[in-house]
């Protein structure tokens, strides 16, 4: 028999569920399963009062709630959200290809220079609503909030939600399912990725107590989702997907958050005991002692901006992106904690638009850090050394900037708040035998 699991929502702090035969009670945030039900067979149903003043039930006596599940037919998702699976879609693959040219240039010092390449095809996307009006039924404005007849009366289970009421807005019936509310297509892999990187580094192996590795690395990487999938399903689909118009995608393809265009890192390795017959005194002094780092210097990623209303949420649609009225990118002279971009650039989209502003708009702080470590190993005899570590993390002391407020209309939009460890230093004694 399939997995068969239902969950009846019947308050706002009381959730039973049933599946597999057992039941077991969410309340105040406290969860006991016996057992979890499992996709596509989820559905949450809400048991409302009818005219919002008496109870819709009573938990105790007589007339307490008696759930019993719906059965699994067409119409077993009537008035709620749903999801939905296009059978239809194959997997995902991945295509890579590359070239690379490798040059010894002495005994120990190497140069390599390559380009990479892949794409992915199949990807998957946010679980975007189908049940959502189009930009074009959009445009209609005020008109959508407009109270008309309910098609869906006397099909949907009055108390079940709002769409078995006499009537709903216009904007309800124009929707491609009007007797249901989100319809998400679940694991919806119709997204692909491109990727293309310039590879270059320089390799020196240990000569003269000197070894270093220097990568540099120049890419684009474009995609449609950067992440992908509701972690939700067990309570049914959410209405704020990052997705502006679910039947456009091209208004997603922009670069993607994993997009870091230049990134620089270098490591090193300094072996001073180069003179252990020698008898001059800087070289006994220097016996032993050894200077490792790490460089590492990168660009920020993409972020997206959303407005702090959601003017369109009415009509299904899961995020309203602002206008876009400039370049929102600020020099690097006049980047400031304060103001990390231009937020002028922004302006709030009005109710019934679409925002112009592209999926991820503008890029977070860069990333620079310098760690280095200082080691003095003394020999105690010819099986086991002493090994005394000084290492110091972030040597600079440039703060890590955390991402800046995304949110426009939200208060400190354009702002960063937070940043990550200053300069660390740590001490360390090892006995190795």
């Amino acid at each position: 028999a399939p997995r068969v699991g239902l969950a009846y929502r019947l308050t706002d702090k009381t959730v039973v569920r049933t599946g597999y035969g057992v039941v077991w009670i969410e309340q105040a945030g406290i969860t006991t399963p016996f057992t979890t039900p499992f996709f596509p067979f989820v559905q949450t149903v809400t048991q409302r009062s009818l005219d919002n003043r008496n109870a819709a039930f009573v938990l105790s006596g007589v007339n307490r709630p008696n759930v019993s599940p719906v059965a699994f037919d067409s119409n077993a998702g009537l008035g709620q959200s749903v999801f939905g699976v296009d059978r239809d879609l194959g997997s995902g693959y991945v295509q890579q290809w590359n070239i690379g040219v490798q040059r010894q240039l002495t005994r120990n010092l190497a140069f390599e220079i390559a380009y990479a390449g892949s794409k992915i095809t199949h990807v998957g996307i946010p679980d975007v609503n189908i049940n959502q009006l189009t930009a074009q039924q959009l445009a209609l404005g005020s008109m959508l909030q407009t109270q008309v007849p309910n098609p869906c009366f006397g099909v949907v289970p009055r108390g079940r939600s709002n769409l078995g009421d006499p009537t709903v807005s216009l904007a309800q019936t124009l929707r491609p399912f009007p007797c249901y509310n989100m319809v998400s297509l679940y694991r919806n892999n119709v997204g692909n990725t491109n990727y293309n990187a310039l590879q270059a580094k320089i390799e020196q192996r240990l000569t003269k107590g000197l070894s270093f590795l220097v990568a540099y690395t120049r890419s684009k990487l474009i995609d449609e989702a950067s992440s992908v999938f509701d972690a939700t399903i067990q309570t049914g689909p959410v209405a704020n997907f990052p997705v502006a118009d679910s039947f456009n995608r091209k208004l997603e393809r922009d670069l993607s958050t994993g997009d870091i265009p230049n990134v620089f890192a270098a490591s090193f390795t300094y072996e001073f005991d180069l003179f252990k017959s020698s008898r001059g005194l800087m070289e006994k002094l220097l016996r032993g002692w050894s200077l490792n780092g790490i460089v590492n210097v990168q660009d920020g990623i993409p972020l997206a901006v959303t407005q702090a209303t959601n003017f369109n949420a009415f009509a299904g649609f899961g995020t309203q992106r602002p206008n876009l009225l400039a370049n929102p990118t600020l020099p690097h002279g006049q980047r400031a904690v304060a103001a990390w971009f231009n937020t002028a650039a922004f302006q709030t989209a009005p109710q019934f638009t679409l925002g112009t502003a592209s999926r991820n708009p503008v890029r977070g702080p860069g990333y620079r850090n310098l760690d280095l470590a200082i080691i003095k190993r003394t020999n105690l005899n010819e099986r086991a050394n002493l090994e005394f570590r000084t290492e110091i993390f972030n040597l600079t002391n440039t703060p890590p900037l955390s991402n800046p407020n995304v949110v426009q209309g939200a208060n400190g939009f354009g702002s960063i708040t937070s940043a990550g460890d200053p300069r660390v230093i740590q001490f360390g004694l090892k006995l190795n035998f």
